[in-house]
């Protein structure tokens, strides 16, 4: 992140530092060049807090600090991370917020591409990203809207014990109102996220500069590149396409994303509500509205509120907010009806919200009830089979690792016609347990999981017998 020069930084608390007889600090998250953010523990309460530091005392700077405290104080939308409580103690400003356990998508993308050499999937992108534009619509919907200005791989954290994508950190957050500049605490941007507005002093700055960097989020994560900066591309430096960083992509997901990151805020998405309107239709299409709904149906958990789908396991709705309960019975998936007539060969979209995510894991797709495909007299089964995406690299690794591991096994067996043959067993049994370590990180199908298991009992209990019969006839 860039910014205006700044006086030198004061040293970071030091973990077991006591603010406000109440919160004790555990540990240093991270910091730039206006403050820190640490890991903390309410004394009072026993839950863990995320507190962030300010040590400038100028007016914009302490402005901006009221800014963000005074949305996250009030911020009720359960992917905008939530404030409790605001102080000054020795001269520096805090603000206590939640602490979003999990991993940023920044770090989330690094690690998928050095495990699979590739970024993830467009489908799981997707599920990331809007229930985020709904988040940023919620900042932008307020009274007086909020421009986020910073957003970033690095500023979206996938929490583990929520299941859901977080926006956090408000540190560049903007004040807009219509005909006039935004109120700036500082000149700050992330190179490659920040559109060409955002690198004028003159605070010409609005909602499109948030649907700027939601595009530039989605060109890094579907393609593994950071985004080309705008002045580049302003002069000479072309932005590649995506589909040109990654082949894999869908041609609509392609103009998507270049069009929400047009250079001409006009030629972009005017909302972060437009953008998501074309995501979710996008990611409905990837694997057909037939199969979509019957995933949401069976497996989402379901608000008793709005009605709204969110993540399995995720204890508070996407959507509203609202603490979800395990006994919810899912609604009856609804109709789908087009907003228009359209001509009959073209294809129909869905009127999903952008803000409700649709995950559809492969191994569940397979369970899921879907209409037969091909001519009537095949069985009604194999339609199933006409939705799935294709299989990863990993999967198709461990699915075919746990199949040899049955195979070694069953060789292993012929060893009293040779006895040569019993080599296969610490192979089979090798790869039944490399098998069973990955299906931690793979949705493979768990079919596989139980050849694997099967292989491991009975390769270790005869490799066993043998030893015993080895030792009989020793003796």
């Amino acid at each position: 992140m860039q910014a205006t020069p700044a006086m030198s930084q004061p040293p970071a608390l030091a973990p077991g530092v006591m603010l406000r007889n109440r919160y004790l600090i555990e540990g240093y998250i991270g910091g730039g060049g206006f403050g820190h953010i640490y890991r903390a523990r309410d004394t009072a309460l026993g839950h863990l807090r995320a507190i962030k530091e300010a040590f400038y005392q100028d007016q914009n700077s302490r402005r901006q600090f009221q800014l963000e405290a005074e949305f996250l104080l009030n911020a009720r939308h359960a992917n905008l991370v939530r404030g409790y409580s605001v102080f000054e103690s020795h001269g520096r400003l805090y603000l206590v917020m939640d602490y979003v356990d999990g991993h940023t998508l920044e770090d989330i993308a690094i690690d998928t591409i050095k495990r699979t050499r590739l970024p993830p999937s467009e489908a799981q992108t997707l599920d990331w990203i809007l229930p985020i534009c709904d988040a940023i619509h919620e900042l932008h919907s307020q009274p007086t809207p909020i421009i986020h200005r910073d957003v970033k791989p690095a500023n979206i954290k996938l929490s583990a014990s929520m299941g859901a994508p977080v926006l956090i950190d408000l540190g560049l957050a903007k004040l807009y109102t219509h005909g006039q500049r935004t109120i700036a605490a500082a000149l700050a941007f992330t190179p490659g996220y920040a559109p060409p507005e955002q690198y004028q002093a003159t605070g010409a700055t609005d909602q499109r500069t948030d649907v700027y960097g939601l595009g530039a989020t989605l060109y890094y994560l579907l393609t593994g590149y950071q985004p080309i900066e705008a002045p580049a591309r302003l002069s000479a430096q072309a932005l590649p396409t995506p589909r040109e960083r990654n082949p894999h992509l869908s041609e609509e997901i392609n103009d998507i994303v270049l069009k929400a990151m047009a250079l001409d805020p006009n030629a972009r998405y005017q909302s972060t509500r437009e953008l998501g309107r074309e995501l979710a239709i996008q990611r409905a299409s990837l694997y057909g509205v037939a199969g979509d709904l019957a995933a949401r149906a069976t497996l989402g958990s379901v608000c008793p509120n709005c009605a709204g789908a969110s993540p399995v396991g995720a204890s508070f709705c996407m959507r509203c907010g609202a603490a979800l309960t395990t006994d919810a019975q899912p609604p009856v998936a609804p109709t789908i009806a087009p907003a228009s007539p359209r001509p009959a060969l073209e294809p129909r979209k869905p009127s999903y919200q952008p803000q409700e995510p649709l995950p559809v894991p492969r191994a569940a797709a397979v369970r899921a009830t879907t209409p037969a495909y091909g001519p009537s007299a095949l069985p009604a089964w194999l339609g199933q089979f006409n939705q799935l995406p294709p299989p990863s690299r990993k999967e198709a690794e461990v699915s075919l690792s746990a199949f040899l591991s049955m195979i070694g096994v069953a060789l292993s067996l012929t060893a009293p016609f040779h006895n040569i043959m019993l080599v296969f067993a610490p192979i089979a049994l090798t790869l039944a347990i490399w098998s069973l370590a990955q299906f931690r990180e793979t949705p493979a199908p768990r079919e596989f999981r139980w050849l694997a298991t099967a292989s491991l009992v009975v390769g270790g209990l005869w490799l066993c017998a043998w030893a015993v019969h080895i030792g009989v006839a020793l003796a």
